[in-house]
């Protein structure tokens, strides 16, 4: 199963990688491979999830504290958001409602 990536996900994939590269040379990039891992596993049981809201489910890093929010269509994977779960945790609820 393919995915895609709605503009604020993306943003926020890219922008969170830049803040760790910035952190450490050649964390961007393990965070750019924990992302991969993340919807390596979401492809194979995209079901398999924690349901955020009716439409959304949210997969978890396992090296950074972040989330991947997505949906399902017949064919593909969206991605609303990767979210970093140190902040507010009501903005996944938000970010379920919105997109």
């Amino acid at each position: 199963m393919t995915y895609r990536l709605l503009s604020v996900a993306e943003n926020e994939l890219a922008e969170t990688t830049l803040w760790y590269e910035q952190q450490s040379k050649g964390l961007g990039e393990s965070f750019l491979d924990e992302f991969e891992a993340v919807m390596f596993r979401i492809s194979k049981f995209p079901e398999a999830w924690k349901r955020v809201g009716t439409r959304h489910r949210r997969c978890l890093f396992r090296r950074f504290p972040y989330a991947v929010l997505y949906s399902l269509t017949e064919t593909k994977i969206i991605i609303a958001g990767v979210i970093d779960l140190r902040k507010d945790p009501k903005k996944i609820q938000q970010r379920s409602q919105e997109t």
